[in-house]
């Protein structure tokens, strides 16, 4: 061989050797950066498979999407989802099993959950969005802005009703009427005559009497048919979900909150997914769930009681308008109102005997109304001639007349939307509080051999992870989220 020969041979090694070199170290280029692609899409793989273990029966019953990180133990397990995770993650990258490591070489090494949300962060800031979701897609936009023009209209008409009976009837006509009565009867002592004979001894029956003494009654023994089909159901507040302490999410997430909690759709949700008097969903546990959440009391009875309450103060407010605004009505009340005057012979103000009445005669027929309403019928907001339901002559025999009175308006509004007004004068964070109280209480009556909580169910988690690529270790964080899904 010649110089000029070996000299070539020299180059060509050369290189050939700077080309190996060369593609050597882009083939390691490409193994790592297809390495960490590998193991970021194993990530997501393991979050996915994760994610899809949703709990069933929350789905079924509530339309929530959410991972139970208590696996039916009721304890909060974080670290039982991240072994899962992990599995998932491996797997994905050898899913055949041929042997300990992938194409590209990476193992994982060591990692944690870096955030997660639970249902119950923030007073049920996820809970309350996913709802909104939920019933946006139930309702559609022109259902939703129904539904709000109604209940925003008709809950201020409650309330302006509220701010006329106080201009109309200030104080209690009822209190004046019995301190004019006393103060009228301690003149007479005082003077030496004697009292006049007692009252109900007249031939007319004083209807503000007998009104009085129906008030001192148990109201639900009014307003429903029979008492004693009346639920005795109770519990035990601090076994629910607000009477606890909760299990706190960790981390910041990217969450979209652009949507927050609407209370008009915590409201509606609520009247879907929960049984109220008129709508018995369940034949064990809390039956009146929706009263429960204006209520917030133990029992059905006491639930009951508390929507009932504020039902008759919504109704006598309205009736008491409507008297008043009645020219033929306040006429009748201003003649019995003499005519009662004369029959106590005690000197009262006609005005005060009046007003007294019409006080009586609303809360009288606040009692028809409520007691149809528990009957599945509907009464107006504001009533007019048609839909009165109680003369007054009738207003002595209320008790012995109850069913035979009362009568339904295919024009007015029903039981649930009656409690549609009372669940919009709640806050947001009570509505998700107390939503969240019967979704853990239901869950648990229907599924006894799972020990749920709502404050375990996670919506969203994050998630770090070393992992080793050949001799470079490389730190990977994801996340997922059923928010927005």
């Amino acid at each position: 061989m010649n110089r000029n020969q070996g000299s070539i041979t020299v180059y060509l090694c050369l290189t050939l050797t700077i080309l190996l070199s060369l593609f050597a170290a882009m083939l390691k280029s490409v193994r790592l950066a297809g390495g960490r692609v590998i193991i970021a899409s194993a990530m997501d793989q393991g979050l996915f498979s994760l994610f899809a273990q949703y709990d069933k029966e929350l789905l079924e019953e509530y339309d929530l999407f959410y991972i139970d990180g208590g696996h039916g133990s009721g304890t909060l397990q974080m670290e039982r989802l991240y072994d899962t995770l992990c599995q998932d993650a491996v797997y994905s990258l050898n899913p055949y099993g041929h042997g300990d490591r992938n194409f590209f070489g990476a193992d994982y090494k060591s990692g944690s959950i870096t955030g997660y949300i639970l249902a119950t962060d923030q007073t049920g800031n996820s809970f309350g969005r996913q709802v909104s979701e939920y019933m946006k897609q139930s309702l559609g936009i022109s259902g939703i802005q129904q539904l709000s023009n109604i209940l925003t209209e008709q809950t201020t008409r409650i309330e302006s009703q509220d701010y006329q009976k106080s201009q109309i009837a200030a104080g209690d006509p009822l209190e004046v009427y019995e301190q004019e009565k006393q103060s009228a009867e301690n003149a007479i002592l005082e003077s030496g005559e004697e009292l006049p004979p007692a009252t109900g001894t007249p031939p007319i029956k004083n209807p503000i009497e007998v009104i009085n003494n129906i008030r001192k009654m148990g109201i639900l023994g009014l307003v429903v048919s029979n008492s004693s089909e009346l639920s005795d159901y109770s519990v035990d507040s601090s076994t629910m979900a607000s009477g606890r302490n909760l299990n706190q999410g960790m981390g910041l997430l990217p969450i979209d909150n652009s949507n927050g909690i609407d209370k008009l759709l915590l409201s509606e949700y609520s009247i879907e997914k929960f049984s109220n008097y008129t709508n018995i969903k369940q034949a064990e546990g809390l039956s009146y769930q929706v009263e429960y959440m204006i209520g917030g009391k133990n029992s059905d009875r006491d639930n009951l009681k508390s929507v009932v309450n504020r039902l008759i103060a919504i109704r006598e407010s309205a009736n008491l308008i409507h008297l008043y605004t009645s020219p033929s009505k306040k006429a009748q009340a201003d003649t019995m109102a003499a005519t009662l005057a004369a029959a106590m012979l005690i000197p009262i103000s006609l005005t005060i005997i009046s007003a007294a009445l019409l006080v009586c005669w609303a809360f009288a027929e606040s009692i028809l109304d409520i007691r149809e309403l528990l009957n599945g019928g509907k009464i107006p907001l504001l009533k007019d001639e048609g839909s009165w339901q109680l003369s007054l002559e009738n207003l002595p025999s209320l008790l012995e007349n109850l069913d035979n009175n009362r009568k339904s308006d295919g024009q007015g509004f029903d039981y649930s939307w009656y409690l549609r007004f009372l669940l919009f004068t709640k806050s947001q964070t009570h509505l998700a509080k107390s939503a969240m109280d019967l979704v853990e209480y239901n869950i648990n009556l229907k599924y006894p051999n799972k020990l749920f909580r709502i404050d375990n169910c996670v919506e969203s988690l994050e998630a770090e992870c070393l992992w080793k690529l050949d001799n470079n270790s490389y730190t990977i964080c994801r996340s997922y989220s059923y928010a927005g899904t």
